[in-house]
């Protein structure tokens, strides 16, 4: 026979009050970390599954979040995903996916359905913020957190994101003390904050040290290892003095150093790759790339923290930039 399990019998076997128990399950301010991890493993220890319908009458709310995505299958994204699905599950929440493929019009469409679902708020991570979908985004009343996609247009939307620029500033810093004077970049195509400031850290420090730049040592690619091999391709026939390159992500720099082994230019004797995000596979590829880590996880985490706090009306609404580190591996 099946026995469920019911907040009150949460209460029961970790001795506190009904109502301490749904505060925690429900993120609230007022209950401490060591009491909100107790009811977290109660719940899990004795299979405790919340009534949702009865909930959604009580609270008004539907329980559902729903997150935006440019593609799932990137490593990069898939990560903060199951960041953002651990804290709500956590506090009881249910995740919508929203799988763009960078597509403006599925990102109307995917903002149009959940608000049809009517769901408690939405964490977003637009591909391309166009006027049209910064239009849209203003136009959402429910609570909503930005991830990774900060612009002056949508200043009064809490976002999570990392230092692009200090990250990118890191990586050349860390190929000047090896030594490298003439470095390339190899930068994403788009046109968003992230790849500009990731631009704009690497021609700043070049300048700093009084080093020389030039269009021809930066080439751009796509979000795939495919397009990091062409670029590194065009920026070596055109730049073949070059010692270094950033790679503006890992698949990218990747992609670079698969074309480096077929060309038979040894890696970081002969030409220097630094990479940018420390995804699983850059750690695991055969070269073991040096890279500039973002928390991909904890800023799915914090994300769902910051929307939460949003929805129940708690004070410390304020977007966060989390520091980048230099992870030194054996590609410079």
């Amino acid at each position: 026979m099946l026995t469920i399990t019911t907040i009150k019998d949460l209460a029961k076997y970790l001795n506190i009050s009904v109502s301490t128990v749904s505060r925690a399950l429900n993120n609230h301010h007022d209950v401490n970390q060591t009491t909100r991890e107790n009811v977290l493993q109660a719940v899990e220890k004795l299979n405790y599954r919340p009534n949702s319908v009865a909930r959604s009458l009580i609270h008004k709310k539907t329980y559902t979040i729903g997150l935006m995505v440019p593609d799932i299958a990137d490593p990069f994204f898939s990560s903060i995903a199951v960041g953002v699905e651990q804290t709500l599950s956590n506090n009881g929440y249910q995740v919508i996916y929203g799988n763009t493929s960078r597509d403006s019009l599925k990102e109307k469409q995917f903002l149009e359905s959940i608000l049809d679902r009517k769901v408690d708020g939405v964490i977003l991570t637009p591909n391309i913020l166009d006027q049209e979908s910064i239009s849209t985004l203003e136009k959402l009343e429910i609570p909503r957190v930005l991830l990774r996609r900060r612009t002056p247009a949508l200043l009064d939307i809490p976002f999570i994101d990392v230092d692009h620029y200090g990250g990118a500033c890191k990586a050349i810093n860390h190929l000047i003390s090896k030594g490298h004077t003439n470095i390339g970049f190899l930068g994403m195509a788009s046109d968003s904050f992230t790849s500009n400031e990731r631009l704009r850290g690497y021609l700043d420090t070049m300048k700093k040290h009084q080093l020389k730049v030039s269009a021809r040592n930066q080439k751009t690619a796509g979000r795939t290892i495919e397009s990091g091999s062409f670029a590194m391709e065009a920026l070596y026939r055109e730049s073949p003095d070059i010692t270094a390159v950033f790679a503006s992500n890992d698949l990218i720099g990747i992609g670079a150093l698969e074309w480096l082994k077929m060309e038979q230019i040894n890696v970081p004797e002969q030409m220097a790759v630094i990479g940018f995000d420390n995804l699983e596979m850059s750690e695991l590829y055969s070269f073991q790339l040096t890279t500039i880590a973002q928390p991909r996880k904890q800023m799915g985490q914090l994300a769902a923290e910051l929307l939460l706090r949003i929805i129940n009306e708690e004070e410390n609404k304020d977007s966060i930039i989390l520091e980048t580190n230099l992870i030194e591996r054996k590609t410079c």
